[in-house]
């Protein structure tokens, strides 16, 4: 795996908690903080919506 692919990966991860916060009507500022912080790093390696896009659907 490479830096880009497990930035991405990382900022997926953090995506999807705040999602399924979201889903239950709430969000943890702490969690949409790290994600922001995951996204801005992936951001860095070129990470794109459709990279995200792509990994939010696998799992």
């Amino acid at each position: 795996m490479n830096l880009k692919e497990s930035a991405a990966n990382a900022a997926a991860r953090s995506l999807r908690t705040v999602f399924d916060q979201l889903d239950n009507g709430r969000t943890n500022p702490d969690d949409v903080r790290a994600a922001n912080s995951a996204m801005d790093m992936a951001g860095v390696f070129d990470v794109t919506a459709q990279d995200y896009e792509r990994l939010l659907r696998q799992n």
